[in-house]
């Protein structure tokens, strides 16, 4: 392939409706072109229908066993649940599923739930992912694509991540010492290669060095810098848009962030770095050889708002 491919997806649609709204809003300036449902929050509902309302809008689902209740009764999932019936929070469902202590059947099961939810809802899964990335955890990596091939989902985000332009060093994005990093980088290259070898995937996630993450004003210039240095190849930058919504944004750890991405995303300077670059941005629908989506370009962008 000598062309550069993007899919621009927005996690976390249905979590909240201020959420939910920033992510439509943000697909309409032609920047976004796909997002992530959580079927078992609370504006799951809210998100199908407003997903009727732009059919150019890639929608995956947005697995999760870390955030709320399960689909299913609590006692057909028990070792994913604490004593409430609540989803165990990532910390402890990362360690259970590194050390096997969350059981693949119930995982499978949860997940087809999340899947038949949209669909009976309309909303047919252009891909999938997870809340917290917790499909590339040991237990769960056999449970997620037996789920997808059992629902018919093709594509997938990419456990790989990259970051462009390429830093000194080596290992990648990760954290910790050089040993972890390319220990952490190996395992998700055999992810992609073996484990996920069935799924139609991105070559690559974008990811972004731990320093930039947590410096918005970085950030920023780094989206910049990694749509300026793409090489040939499709890849995903997975975003986190939204509008403050009283009574769960002063709870949300991330609003902040999510608003300063919703003004990128919106950002006429932004629509100009894509049509500047030569990226053409498509949908996980378009990886799995539906027909193309149009290049995002000011033109476009303006034609959307009208």
């Amino acid at each position: 392939m000598t062309e550069t491919r993007l899919i621009v997806n927005a996690d976390d649609f249905g979590m909240s409706r201020g959420i939910t709204d920033g992510i439509i809003l943000a697909h309409r300036y032609r920047f976004l072109t796909s997002a992530s449902l959580m079927a078992n929050m609370p504006a799951a509902e809210y998100a199908a229908a407003r997903a009727s309302t732009v059919p150019r809008l890639g929608v995956g689902v947005h697995l999760n066993i870390c955030a709320g209740r399960p689909l299913l009764p609590p006692g057909d999932v028990p070792s994913l649940v604490d004593s409430r019936g609540n989803f165990h929070p990532p910390s402890v469902m990362i360690r259970k599923l590194w050390t096997f202590r969350a059981a693949g059947r119930e995982i499978e099961a949860e997940f087809r739930a999340q899947i038949q939810w949209m669909k009976s809802r309309g909303v047919a899964p252009t891909h999938a992912d997870s809340h917290h990335h917790m499909h590339i955890y040991p237990a769960a990596v056999a449970p997620f694509v037996r789920a997808l091939a059992a629902e018919g989902i093709r594509c997938a985000r990419a456990p790989r991540s990259s970051v462009w332009p390429a830093p000194r060093g080596i290992g990648g994005p990760h954290e910790g010492s050089a040993v972890r990093r390319l220990s952490v980088q190996a395992y998700r290259s055999a992810l992609q290669r073996v484990a996920f070898r069935s799924l139609d995937m991105p070559a690559s996630r974008i990811s972004f060095l731990s320093r930039d993450r947590h410096d918005l004003a970085a950030l920023g210039e780094s989206w910049k810098a990694a749509i300026a240095n793409l090489p040939s190849g499709t890849f995903e930058l997975a975003c986190h848009p939204g509008l403050f919504e009283r009574g769960f944004s002063e709870t949300d750890r991330i609003h902040v962030q999510r608003e300063q991405e919703l003004h990128w995303l919106t950002d006429r300077e932004w629509i100009d770095v894509i049509h500047r670059s030569g990226v053409r941005l498509i949908t996980y629908r378009d990886l799995a050889g539906a027909p193309a989506a149009e290049p995002a370009t000011a033109e476009t962008e303006a034609h959307a708002l009208q």
